[in-house]
């Protein structure tokens, strides 16, 4: 309990301060070869220069209620620096975002999507979500009319680490998603 509580405080700390960066990781199409999108990555480099790992702080960042403005400065971080790339030459990327249960949870959430891709001048269609299967614990009716709402909007759903919770393929029958991404651990053995 104090080991988290202290985290907390870092985390708060760190947000404040600006400790925390976006890394992008290249999605990358198989058959060319091509570069055709990158996933924004949240990290954190503590005051101290440790970089504190993913899996350390976003579990306290959602419990804590910190996930919503951590999830709304990446976006925008994410969408400045798309709009940056497009104008660099590089016009048919997409930049892939994470949303967690906490934010996806919000009603405001397209609202809030919608004006920041306003803000930075970005195409809705170069703009992708990620949802983890834990928000089918939302329950499926909210979830499939959030994502048809984002749908409209023009973005991309996927659906991350497929295989790890809650869905199975007549779930995802029913929800409007365009990407699949299978969690490493079934992939990993082949």
């Amino acid at each position: 309990s104090r080991a988290r509580t202290k985290m907390l405080d870092e985390l708060r700390h760190g947000i404040r301060e600006g400790e925390l960066f976006l890394v992008y990781q290249p999605q990358i199409e198989l058959a060319s070869g091509r570069v055709v999108g990158v996933e924004a990555l949240a990290r954190w480099r503590n005051s101290r220069g440790e970089l504190v790992p993913p899996d350390r702080f976003i579990p306290i960042a959602e419990q804590s209620g910190l996930i919503l403005q951590m999830g709304r400065r990446g976006l925008n971080v994410a969408l400045r620096d798309i709009a940056r790339a497009h104008a660099a030459g590089h016009a048919d990327l997409r930049v892939a975002v994470n949303v967690s249960a906490s934010q996806f949870a919000h009603r405001d959430m397209t609202d809030v999507i919608e004006a920041a891709l306003l803000e930075h001048g970005v195409a809705p269609h170069h703009l992708e979500l990620e949802i983890t299967e834990s928000v089918a614990l939302m329950g499926l009716e909210f979830i499939a009319e959030q994502l048809a709402r984002l749908r409209r909007l023009g973005l991309a759903i996927a659906i991350d680490d497929f295989g790890t919770g809650y869905s199975s393929l007549s779930y995802l029958d029913r929800l409007p998603v365009d990407r699949l991404k299978i969690d490493r651990a079934f992939v990993w053995a082949l």
